[in-house]
Protein backbone atom coordinates (compact mmCIF):
# COMPACT_ATOMS: atom_id res chain seq x y z
CA UNK A 1 0.00 0.00 0.00
CA UNK A 2 1.47 3.30 -1.07
CA UNK A 3 -1.14 5.53 1.25
CA UNK A 4 -0.80 9.53 0.70
CA UNK A 5 -4.21 10.58 1.71
CA UNK A 6 -2.49 12.08 5.02
CA UNK A 7 -4.68 15.01 5.06
CA UNK A 8 -8.26 12.62 5.63
CA UNK A 9 -6.83 10.63 8.77
CA UNK A 10 -3.26 9.05 9.79
CA UNK A 11 -1.96 6.06 10.56
CA UNK A 12 -1.98 5.75 14.66
CA UNK A 13 1.37 5.41 16.19
CA UNK A 14 2.24 2.44 17.27
CA UNK A 15 3.21 3.93 20.81
CA UNK A 16 0.60 6.11 21.20
CA UNK A 17 -1.66 2.92 20.90
CA UNK A 18 0.23 0.98 23.15
CA UNK A 19 0.11 3.53 25.81
CA UNK A 20 -3.29 4.27 25.76
CA UNK A 21 -4.46 -0.25 26.23
CA UNK A 22 -3.57 0.12 29.91
CA UNK A 23 -6.01 2.26 30.70
CA UNK A 24 -8.68 0.88 28.92
CA UNK A 25 -7.87 -2.35 30.91
CA UNK A 26 -6.25 -2.15 34.48
CA UNK A 27 -6.26 1.39 35.08
CA UNK A 28 -9.95 2.55 34.18
CA UNK A 29 -10.97 4.58 37.34
CA UNK A 30 -12.57 7.95 37.01
CA UNK A 31 -9.93 10.86 38.13
CA UNK A 32 -13.13 12.96 39.15
CA UNK A 33 -13.90 9.95 42.05
CA UNK A 34 -13.37 10.96 45.08
CA UNK A 35 -10.55 7.97 46.19
CA UNK A 36 -7.46 6.65 45.34
CA UNK A 37 -8.19 4.19 42.74
CA UNK A 38 -9.36 7.48 40.38
CA UNK A 39 -6.81 9.46 40.93
CA UNK A 40 -3.84 7.14 40.11
CA UNK A 41 -4.24 8.41 37.11
CA UNK A 42 -3.60 12.02 37.65
CA UNK A 43 0.26 11.52 37.20
CA UNK A 44 -0.36 10.17 33.87
CA UNK A 45 -2.81 13.19 33.34
CA UNK A 46 -0.44 15.62 33.68
CA UNK A 47 2.26 14.10 32.15
CA UNK A 48 -0.12 13.84 28.98
CA UNK A 49 -1.26 17.67 29.47
CA UNK A 50 2.30 18.84 29.43
CA UNK A 51 2.95 17.29 26.20
CA UNK A 52 0.14 19.06 24.47
CA UNK A 53 0.94 21.92 25.92
CA UNK A 54 4.80 21.64 24.35
CA UNK A 55 3.44 21.07 21.43
CA UNK A 56 1.61 23.36 21.23
CA UNK A 57 4.16 26.12 22.62
CA UNK A 58 1.15 27.07 25.10
CA UNK A 59 1.72 28.96 28.25
CA UNK A 60 0.86 27.55 31.58
CA UNK A 61 -1.94 30.06 32.23
CA UNK A 62 -3.85 29.20 28.97
CA UNK A 63 -6.71 26.63 28.97
CA UNK A 64 -6.41 23.43 26.95
CA UNK A 65 -9.59 20.84 26.74
CA UNK A 66 -9.45 17.46 25.37
CA UNK A 67 -12.15 16.55 22.79
CA UNK A 68 -13.53 13.39 21.18
CA UNK A 69 -12.44 14.97 17.62
CA UNK A 70 -11.45 18.48 15.47
CA UNK A 71 -15.57 18.54 14.80
CA UNK A 72 -16.45 18.47 18.04
CA UNK A 73 -13.87 21.18 18.85
CA UNK A 74 -15.17 23.54 16.05
CA UNK A 75 -18.79 23.41 17.16
CA UNK A 76 -17.81 23.92 20.98
CA UNK A 77 -16.18 27.16 19.80
CA UNK A 78 -18.85 28.59 17.66
CA UNK A 79 -21.20 27.46 19.47
CA UNK A 80 -19.87 29.20 22.09
CA UNK A 81 -19.04 32.68 20.71
CA UNK A 82 -23.09 32.59 20.05
CA UNK A 83 -23.97 32.04 23.56
CA UNK A 84 -21.13 34.72 24.68
CA UNK A 85 -20.79 37.12 22.28
CA UNK A 86 -23.95 37.13 20.44
CA UNK A 87 -26.68 36.53 23.16
CA UNK A 88 -24.59 39.43 25.63
CA UNK A 89 -23.95 41.89 22.57
CA UNK A 90 -26.44 41.47 20.11
CA UNK A 91 -23.24 41.12 17.60
CA UNK A 92 -24.32 38.63 15.24
CA UNK A 93 -21.95 38.60 12.23
CA UNK A 94 -19.89 35.28 11.84
CA UNK A 95 -17.19 35.02 9.22
CA UNK A 96 -15.57 31.69 7.86
CA UNK A 97 -13.79 31.37 4.36
CA UNK A 98 -15.22 29.73 1.25
CA UNK A 99 -12.56 26.57 0.77
CA UNK A 100 -13.08 26.16 5.04
CA UNK A 101 -14.18 22.71 5.92
CA UNK A 102 -17.40 21.61 6.95
CA UNK A 103 -17.42 22.07 10.70
CA UNK A 104 -16.91 25.91 10.38
CA UNK A 105 -19.36 26.30 7.41
CA UNK A 106 -22.55 23.77 8.51
CA UNK A 107 -21.77 25.02 12.05
CA UNK A 108 -22.10 28.60 11.35
CA UNK A 109 -25.23 27.91 8.86
CA UNK A 110 -26.81 26.59 11.44
CA UNK A 111 -27.15 29.98 13.68
CA UNK A 112 -28.74 31.59 10.33
CA UNK A 113 -31.75 29.92 12.27
CA UNK A 114 -31.11 31.96 15.07
CA UNK A 115 -30.70 35.13 13.30
CA UNK A 116 -27.39 35.12 12.85
CA UNK A 117 -25.55 36.23 9.23
CA UNK A 118 -22.84 34.05 8.69
CA UNK A 119 -20.54 35.38 5.53
CA UNK A 120 -17.85 33.04 3.52
CA UNK A 121 -15.58 35.65 2.44
CA UNK A 122 -13.78 34.59 -1.14
CA UNK A 123 -9.60 33.69 -1.45
CA UNK A 124 -7.87 35.11 -3.87
CA UNK A 125 -6.00 33.66 -7.08
CA UNK A 126 -3.08 32.09 -5.03
CA UNK A 127 -5.61 30.47 -2.60
CA UNK A 128 -5.66 32.14 0.39
CA UNK A 129 -8.14 34.47 2.32
CA UNK A 130 -6.08 37.86 2.83
CA UNK A 131 -6.34 40.07 5.89
CA UNK A 132 -7.57 43.13 3.92
CA UNK A 133 -10.70 40.61 2.62
CA UNK A 134 -11.49 39.85 5.87
CA UNK A 135 -11.48 43.56 7.39
CA UNK A 136 -13.70 44.02 3.54
CA UNK A 137 -15.99 41.64 5.68
CA UNK A 138 -16.10 42.71 9.22
CA UNK A 139 -19.39 45.22 10.49
CA UNK A 140 -19.76 46.57 13.76
CA UNK A 141 -22.07 43.39 14.10
CA UNK A 142 -19.00 41.16 13.86
CA UNK A 143 -19.15 38.56 16.55
CA UNK A 144 -16.34 36.04 15.60
CA UNK A 145 -14.13 34.62 12.63
CA UNK A 146 -13.11 31.30 12.06
CA UNK A 147 -10.65 29.60 9.38
CA UNK A 148 -8.58 26.72 8.73
CA UNK A 149 -5.11 27.58 9.89
CA UNK A 150 -3.95 25.85 6.00
CA UNK A 151 -6.31 24.27 3.25
CA UNK A 152 -5.95 20.52 3.54
CA UNK A 153 -6.57 19.88 -0.08
CA UNK A 154 -4.24 22.58 -1.72
CA UNK A 155 -1.51 22.59 1.27
CA UNK A 156 -1.85 26.51 0.82
CA UNK A 157 -1.31 28.62 4.26
CA UNK A 158 -3.33 31.63 5.10
CA UNK A 159 -1.50 34.83 6.49
CA UNK A 160 -3.06 34.55 9.90
CA UNK A 161 -0.87 36.92 11.65
CA UNK A 162 -1.81 39.71 9.03
CA UNK A 163 -5.78 38.36 9.87
CA UNK A 164 -5.29 38.24 13.74
CA UNK A 165 -4.25 41.89 13.68
CA UNK A 166 -7.55 42.77 11.92
CA UNK A 167 -9.37 40.67 14.16
CA UNK A 168 -8.04 42.92 17.59
CA UNK A 169 -7.75 45.83 16.24
CA UNK A 170 -11.51 45.10 15.50
CA UNK A 171 -12.19 43.69 18.74
CA UNK A 172 -13.27 40.54 17.23
CA UNK A 173 -12.67 36.74 18.00
CA UNK A 174 -10.51 35.03 15.93
CA UNK A 175 -10.30 30.66 15.86
CA UNK A 176 -7.64 29.04 13.47
CA UNK A 177 -8.19 24.80 13.21
CA UNK A 178 -4.35 24.20 13.58
CA UNK A 179 -5.27 20.55 12.15
CA UNK A 180 -3.20 20.52 9.20
CA UNK A 181 -0.57 22.41 10.42
CA UNK A 182 0.45 20.97 14.09
CA UNK A 183 3.93 19.57 13.21
CA UNK A 184 4.43 20.60 10.21
CA UNK A 185 5.01 23.84 10.60
CA UNK A 186 7.50 26.32 13.18
CA UNK A 187 4.77 29.35 15.00
CA UNK A 188 4.98 30.84 18.35
CA UNK A 189 1.32 30.82 19.82
CA UNK A 190 1.85 34.27 21.15
CA UNK A 191 3.06 36.28 17.90
CA UNK A 192 -0.08 34.22 16.13
CA UNK A 193 -2.44 36.03 18.22
CA UNK A 194 -5.24 33.72 17.40
CA UNK A 195 -8.27 33.55 20.56
CA UNK A 196 -8.80 30.00 20.03
CA UNK A 197 -6.98 27.02 18.02
CA UNK A 198 -8.71 23.85 17.62
CA UNK A 199 -7.22 20.23 16.05
CA UNK A 200 -8.01 17.08 15.10
CA UNK A 201 -5.63 13.94 16.43
CA UNK A 202 -6.35 11.94 14.19
CA UNK A 203 -4.49 13.82 11.58
CA UNK A 204 -1.25 14.02 14.00
CA UNK A 205 -0.86 10.05 14.50
CA UNK A 206 -3.16 9.63 17.65
CA UNK A 207 -6.13 7.56 17.45
CA UNK A 208 -9.79 8.50 16.05
CA UNK A 209 -11.70 9.92 18.71
CA UNK A 210 -9.09 12.43 19.93
CA UNK A 211 -9.19 16.10 19.36
CA UNK A 212 -8.38 19.55 21.62
CA UNK A 213 -9.45 23.24 22.37
CA UNK A 214 -6.53 25.71 23.25
CA UNK A 215 -8.21 28.64 24.76
CA UNK A 216 -5.80 32.08 25.34
CA UNK A 217 -5.96 33.04 28.42
CA UNK A 218 -8.21 35.79 29.27
CA UNK A 219 -10.73 34.34 26.52
CA UNK A 220 -14.06 33.00 28.25
CA UNK A 221 -15.82 30.63 26.38
CA UNK A 222 -18.57 28.98 27.50
CA UNK A 223 -18.78 24.77 27.65
CA UNK A 224 -21.04 23.25 24.88
CA UNK A 225 -21.90 20.34 27.43
CA UNK A 226 -22.79 20.54 30.95
CA UNK A 227 -23.52 18.24 33.45
CA UNK A 228 -20.23 18.05 35.80
CA UNK A 229 -17.03 19.51 36.69
CA UNK A 230 -14.72 17.07 34.20
CA UNK A 231 -11.77 19.50 32.86
CA UNK A 232 -12.44 22.43 35.15
CA UNK A 233 -16.11 22.63 33.92
CA UNK A 234 -15.32 23.09 30.13
CA UNK A 235 -16.73 19.80 29.03
CA UNK A 236 -18.97 17.65 31.41
CA UNK A 237 -18.60 14.06 31.16
CA UNK A 238 -16.13 11.46 31.63
CA UNK A 239 -13.35 11.67 30.65
CA UNK A 240 -11.74 9.49 27.82
CA UNK A 241 -8.19 9.19 29.64
CA UNK A 242 -7.01 6.74 27.30
CA UNK A 243 -7.71 8.93 24.41
CA UNK A 244 -5.92 11.57 26.32
CA UNK A 245 -3.31 9.81 27.08
CA UNK A 246 -2.79 8.70 23.40
CA UNK A 247 -2.87 12.09 22.44
CA UNK A 248 -0.91 13.25 24.80
CA UNK A 249 2.30 10.57 23.22
CA UNK A 250 0.93 11.55 19.98
CA UNK A 251 1.81 15.02 20.73
CA UNK A 252 4.81 14.33 21.93
CA UNK A 253 6.10 12.61 19.09
CA UNK A 254 4.62 15.29 17.02
CA UNK A 255 7.16 17.67 18.40
CA UNK A 256 10.29 15.60 18.39
CA UNK A 257 9.22 15.10 14.81
CA UNK A 258 8.89 18.26 13.75
CA UNK A 259 12.04 18.80 12.13
CA UNK A 260 11.49 15.66 9.61
CA UNK A 261 8.10 16.31 8.51
CA UNK A 262 9.66 20.09 7.62
CA UNK A 263 12.61 19.21 5.51
CA UNK A 264 12.35 15.56 4.58
CA UNK A 265 8.43 16.14 3.95
CA UNK A 266 8.94 19.02 1.68
CA UNK A 267 11.98 17.22 -0.09
CA UNK A 268 9.51 14.14 -0.86
CA UNK A 269 6.68 16.00 -1.67
CA UNK A 270 9.12 17.93 -4.66
CA UNK A 271 10.18 14.55 -5.52
CA UNK A 272 6.85 13.55 -6.28
CA UNK A 273 6.10 16.74 -8.37
CA UNK A 274 9.05 16.69 -10.43
CA UNK A 275 9.10 12.50 -10.65
CA UNK A 276 5.66 12.86 -11.92
CA UNK A 277 5.90 15.98 -14.07
CA UNK A 278 8.89 14.10 -15.55
CA UNK A 279 6.90 11.07 -16.63
CA UNK A 280 3.74 12.68 -17.64
CA UNK A 281 4.89 16.31 -18.60
CA UNK A 282 1.21 17.55 -18.65
CA UNK A 283 1.08 17.28 -15.09
CA UNK A 284 0.83 20.89 -13.18
CA UNK A 285 1.64 21.42 -9.52
CA UNK A 286 -0.69 24.17 -8.22
CA UNK A 287 0.06 26.94 -5.83
CA UNK A 288 3.77 26.02 -6.01
CA UNK A 289 5.37 29.78 -5.61
CA UNK A 290 2.85 30.12 -2.75
CA UNK A 291 3.55 29.59 0.99
CA UNK A 292 2.37 25.82 1.15
CA UNK A 293 2.64 22.96 3.86
CA UNK A 294 5.48 20.71 3.11
CA UNK A 295 3.43 17.58 3.30
CA UNK A 296 0.70 18.35 0.41
CA UNK A 297 0.77 18.90 -3.37
CA UNK A 298 -2.26 19.39 -5.70
CA UNK A 299 -1.46 18.25 -9.14
CA UNK A 300 -3.52 18.77 -11.79
CA UNK A 301 -3.93 15.78 -15.12
CA UNK A 302 -5.14 18.17 -17.79
CA UNK A 303 -7.36 15.58 -19.72
CA UNK A 304 -8.18 12.87 -17.13
CA UNK A 305 -11.28 13.18 -14.92
CA UNK A 306 -9.93 13.36 -11.58
CA UNK A 307 -12.61 10.75 -10.04
CA UNK A 308 -11.93 7.58 -12.70
CA UNK A 309 -7.95 8.44 -11.87
CA UNK A 310 -8.15 8.07 -7.86
CA UNK A 311 -10.00 4.93 -8.50
CA UNK A 312 -7.93 3.95 -10.93
CA UNK A 313 -5.12 4.51 -8.15
CA UNK A 314 -7.08 2.72 -5.70
CA UNK A 315 -6.99 -0.58 -7.52
CA UNK A 316 -3.44 -0.43 -7.35
CA UNK A 317 -2.94 -0.09 -3.73
CA UNK A 318 -2.40 3.87 -4.09
CA UNK A 319 -4.73 6.44 -1.85
CA UNK A 320 -4.96 9.77 -2.39
CA UNK A 321 -7.82 12.31 -2.26
CA UNK A 322 -10.25 14.53 -4.13
CA UNK A 323 -11.80 15.97 -1.30
CA UNK A 324 -15.22 14.31 0.60
CA UNK A 325 -15.46 13.93 4.38
CA UNK A 326 -14.93 17.42 6.56
CA UNK A 327 -12.60 19.25 2.87
CA UNK A 328 -14.55 20.00 0.46
CA UNK A 329 -14.65 18.34 -2.98
CA UNK A 330 -11.24 19.87 -4.60
CA UNK A 331 -12.60 21.00 -7.98
CA UNK A 332 -14.98 23.00 -5.74
CA UNK A 333 -11.99 24.67 -3.97
CA UNK A 334 -9.44 25.06 -6.99
CA UNK A 335 -12.82 26.98 -8.80
CA UNK A 336 -13.07 29.04 -5.52
CA UNK A 337 -9.66 29.93 -6.19
CA UNK A 338 -10.24 31.09 -10.07
CA UNK A 339 -8.64 28.04 -11.19
CA UNK A 340 -10.53 26.85 -14.72
CA UNK A 341 -13.52 24.80 -13.55
CA UNK A 342 -12.29 22.13 -15.92
CA UNK A 343 -8.73 21.79 -15.20
CA UNK A 344 -10.18 21.87 -11.38
CA UNK A 345 -11.58 18.32 -12.48
CA UNK A 346 -8.69 17.06 -13.05
CA UNK A 347 -7.15 17.77 -9.80
CA UNK A 348 -5.77 15.46 -7.00
CA UNK A 349 -4.55 16.04 -3.64
CA UNK A 350 -1.94 14.05 -2.62
CA UNK A 351 -0.72 14.39 1.21
CA UNK A 352 2.27 12.72 3.11
CA UNK A 353 3.12 11.79 6.76
CA UNK A 354 6.62 11.67 8.98
CA UNK A 355 6.02 8.03 7.86
CA UNK A 356 6.36 8.02 3.55
CA UNK A 357 9.84 6.93 2.40
CA UNK A 358 11.72 7.78 -0.78
CA UNK A 359 10.70 3.82 -1.50
CA UNK A 360 7.07 5.07 -1.47
CA UNK A 361 7.56 8.04 -3.28
CA UNK A 362 9.24 6.78 -6.24
CA UNK A 363 6.86 3.85 -6.54
CA UNK A 364 3.94 5.96 -6.23
CA UNK A 365 5.36 8.14 -8.87
CA UNK A 366 5.77 4.90 -11.23
CA UNK A 367 2.18 4.35 -10.30
CA UNK A 368 -0.04 7.55 -10.81
CA UNK A 369 2.43 7.91 -14.39
CA UNK A 370 1.44 4.51 -15.75
CA UNK A 371 -2.11 4.98 -14.43
CA UNK A 372 -2.12 8.36 -15.62
CA UNK A 373 -0.91 7.65 -19.54
CA UNK A 374 -3.44 4.45 -19.31
CA UNK A 375 -6.29 6.83 -18.78
CA UNK A 376 -5.25 9.12 -21.30
CA UNK A 377 -5.14 6.58 -23.65
CA UNK A 378 -9.11 6.22 -22.77
CA UNK A 379 -11.31 8.46 -24.22
CA UNK A 380 -13.93 7.37 -21.58
CA UNK A 381 -12.21 9.15 -18.45
CA UNK A 382 -11.34 12.29 -19.95
CA UNK A 383 -12.18 15.63 -20.03
CA UNK A 384 -13.14 17.83 -22.61
CA UNK A 385 -11.25 20.45 -23.34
Amino acid sequence: MIYLDNSFITRPSKEAVNDMIPFLTEKWGSSSAPHQWGHQNLPQMEESYRAIYQMLGADENDQFVFMSSGTEAVNHVIQSAYLDVTMETGKNHFITSAIDEAPQIMAMSRLEKHGCVCRMIDVNEQGYVTAEAVGDAMTPRTAFVSLSWANGMTGVIHPVEEIAKVCKERGVLLHLDASHVLGKLYFDLKQIGADLITFEGSLLHAPQGTGGLWIRDGVKLSPLIVGGNEQGGSRAGPMNLAGLVALGKASKQLAETRDLICMEGARLRNQLETGIQKGFPEATPLFTEQERLPNITAIAFPGIVNEALLFALSEKNLFASIGGGNNQQISLILEACKVDPILAQTTVSFSLSRETTDEEIDRAVKVIVETAKQLRNSSSHMVVL
